[in-house]
């Protein structure tokens, strides 16, 4: 009867989970006042790694688990309200009041210097990064807190790309970051596309929706 019939095999290949974990957040309660997350008693919620590298270790918060109520007691962030300011309302005397002041050849020239200084030191925010992430999972707090200050990668396959680098940068702290939010300079502060050879760098990160950016060393031997 069961001649000639095949056998048939089946593969069976589990899906992975990790573009569910590197999304998902867990809500803690701290234990200390942790600047800028929130004082001692509130309830946040941050990335797993973030939680198990920092907060956990140093007994700054503690997991929230089902069942159990807060370990000590919750803490609401106070929302303060706006101050409106009444509009000024603009008539023909205030203009004439309000005269343009004359600048001199000394004020232009000071006026001059200043704008080339402040566009030298926007090197790394308006040159190194390619574009923002368009949404971010992470804060610079969290990123600041789980990178050392100096990053050291051993034995890579050079070019170290930005690729490469966001990908020690999740390996290390769990926190996913795009490529084309970090910059790299050499040691003599030129932007860096790919690190061909190995030596002292620096590195900055730039969170889309936040202002500042996140400088660290980085050493590749």
């Amino acid at each position: 009867m069961f001649q000639g019939a095949g056998i048939v095999r089946y593969s069976v290949r589990w899906a992975t989970t990790r573009s569910v974990l590197k999304s998902d957040k867990i809500p803690v309660q701290l234990l200390q006042d942790c600047s800028p997350l929130g004082v001692r008693g509130q309830i946040v919620r941050v990335k797993p790694a973030y939680m198990r590298n920092f907060l956990h270790v140093g007994n700054k918060a503690c997991y929230i688990v089902e069942g159990h109520g807060p370990r000590i007691p919750v803490v609401e962030r106070q929302r303060v309200a706006p101050v409106v300011e009444p509009k000024k309302v603009v008539t023909e005397q205030s203009i004439k009041k309000e005269s343009v002041p004359v600048m001199s050849l000394d004020d232009l020239s000071n006026l001059f210097s200043n704008s080339r200084a402040t566009r030298a030191n926007e090197t790394f925010t308006s040159q190194s990064f390619t574009a923002e992430a368009a949404t971010s999972t992470y804060t610079l707090a969290e990123l600041g807190d789980s990178l050392p200050s100096t990053f050291t990668i051993n034995s890579p396959a050079f070019p170290v790309t930005r690729e490469d680098l966001a990908k020690a940068v999740f390996n290390s702290t769990g926190i996913e970051l795009p490529p084309s939010a970090i910059a790299v300079k050499d040691n003599k502060g030129e932007n860096v596309a790919e690190i061909a050879t190995s030596g002292s760098y620096s590195w900055a990160f730039l969170v889309s929706g936040q202002t500042g950016v996140l400088q660290r060393n980085l050493n590749i031997q």
